[in-house]
């Protein structure tokens, strides 16, 4: 028991729940030889599926998004034995029929919402020229197909593609670094987008930043190294790495800047 709980202090307490999920998959596959497929995954909870499967050398795992580069994916973990199979994934098509309309990220994902479908079984949604294509498991991709007429208030059409048919959008970045009075989320998500503190910490407490895509409403949540923040209406930024302290007492940190 003490063993397992200096290993849980590694991660954020908001963690310890996925954390004990995850050591359930890895526990079913050692014991029962049963692979699992998860459902999709942001990249803070893959990287804590691979902390914990390779603590078990005799299990393999991989994952995949649809796409490279993709955010969310599907993990699977699985006997060594056994041949990495298909994943699960399905590849959808939305198109308005309103050819002056435009479908956005935030509207298609509150229609799907809406309709009932978890997040967790839809991966990353695309926007493109003429509607949206997005990748979701194989057991959710006929019931968007039928259910899915509306995107707000636009009708939509929805057909299932091949994943070559996939053309997802290139992710421009600039790296730049810059001194903060302390790592404090609120004093970092100031620099990384140029903001008040004051305009900041109003924003977080009303539910507007993800921190390693959770929200996050504590000002004074500290941000560690390869963690990823997001504000509503400004984008994101990823503390890439603490470069150490100024001679008047401020952090240096490298940000990697979505643009």
């Amino acid at each position: 028991m003490e063993r397992e709980e200096v290993l849980f202090s590694h991660f954020r307490p908001d963690e310890r729940i996925f954390v004990e999920r995850v050591i359930d998959w890895v526990n079913r596959v050692a014991n029962r030889y049963q692979p699992i497929l998860t459902p999709f995954l942001n990249p803070r909870e893959q990287a804590i599926v691979g902390m914990w499967v390779r603590r078990s050398p005799d299990l393999n795992v991989s994952s995949d998004g649809g796409v490279t580069g993709a955010e969310r994916r599907r993990v699977r973990i699985y006997p060594p034995y056994m041949e990495d199979p298909d994943h699960g994934l399905a590849f959808l098509e939305v198109k308005s029929t309103n050819r002056s309309a435009t479908l956005l990220h935030p509207d298609i994902l509150g229609s799907l919402l809406g309709l009932g479908v978890k997040r967790e079984v839809l991966g990353d949604i695309f926007v493109t020229d003429t509607g949206c294509q997005l990748i979701a498991t194989q057991e959710i991709a006929g019931y968007i197909e039928l259910q899915l007429n509306r995107v707000g208030r636009t009708p939509v059409r929805v057909k299932e593609i091949h994943r070559d048919d996939l053309c997802s959008p290139k992710q421009m970045t600039e790296t730049v670094r810059v001194s903060v009075a302390s790592l404090r989320l609120d004093a970092v998500v100031a620099e990384a987008f140029r903001l008040s503190r004051t305009k900041v910490a109003t924003l977080i407490k009303n539910g507007k930043c993800h921190l390693n895509w959770k929200k996050e409403e504590k000002v004074s949540e500290p941000v560690r190294e390869g963690d990823m923040i997001s504000l509503r209406g400004y984008g994101r930024a990823q503390m890439a790495e603490i470069l150490g302290e100024t001679r008047k007492g401020r952090m240096m940190i490298r940000l990697i800047q979505y643009v």
